[in-house]
């Protein structure tokens, strides 16, 4: 089991941030996450890992809409509840299963979002690199759906962003365009979305109060420099 000595860039070490970011969301099949979660009791750095995955993805679940399972969720466990005696303890077990439920709820309004997040660390940025605190933000652009439209990751430090498109679509013969709208001042391009993940440099003065925005545009893009169709996604900058 790895020690708490000095920061390693191995396989062994993006072995375990990989394992970090999948035991943080929760999809480690359980015999895993239990060791897991004893390697992280005793072992610094998974811990230190866990840490840090927690902190990059609980922005997303702030943004993620509220939800309702199907109806029929509620009356198949109802059928799989033994039957019905009167007594307190089963009115224990009810009340624990109603609390479940409004677990299940949340859970399920957010996993997509967490979801986008992981797949934007892991197939456009790979293991992420320590950096100044205070440079990376996060923006969930959507425009209210059960999946963003896509994600994006800011580093003003090296000035990109890295742009995962998730349940982005342009209408027929369109284009969509992302822009980044400072305070008090005109949009400016980012550059085109497509369907695969890519990396766009920011423009000067990119701060961490402006706003992300998808405009649909004619086919190419914005004859103008400024955007010309409907805004149909927006999202706000989130620190890391």
């Amino acid at each position: 089991m790895p020690g708490g000595g000095a920061v390693s860039t191995g396989p062994e070490s993006l072995e375990r941030d990989l394992r970090a970011a999948e035991y943080v969301l929760g999809s480690l099949p359980a015999e895993e996450r239990a060791a897991f979660a004893l390697e992280r009791a005793v072992d610094p750095a998974t811990a230190r890992a866990v840490a840090e995955w927690e902190g990059r993805l609980a922005p997303l679940a702030l943004t993620a809409p509220s939800g309702a399972p199907p109806e029929q969720v509620w009356a198949r466990i109802a059928r799989a509840l033994p039957s019905r005696t009167g007594t307190a303890a089963d009115d224990r077990r009810v009340i624990r299963l109603g609390a479940q439920v409004r677990r299940w709820r949340l859970a399920t309004a957010g996993a997509g979002l967490l979801a986008a997040g992981l797949a934007l660390f892991v197939a456009v940025g790979g293991r992420p690199e320590r950096t100044a605190p205070g440079t990376r933000y996060l923006a969930v652009v959507q425009s209210g759906g059960a999946l963003p439209a896509m994600v994006v990751r800011v580093d003003t430090a090296s000035g990109t962003a890295q742009v995962r498109p998730v349940g982005a679509e342009a209408p027929a013969g369109r284009s969509l365009e992302l822009w980044y709208v400072g305070t008090g001042a005109a949009p400016r391009t980012l550059g085109l979305v497509g369907a695969a993940a890519t990396q766009v440099a920011l423009p000067a003065g990119t701060a961490s109060d402006g706003v992300l925005a998808v405009s649909v545009e004619p086919p190419g893009g914005s004859p103008s420099g400024a955007p010309t169709g409907a805004v149909i996604y927006t999202g706000k900058l989130i620190p890391e």
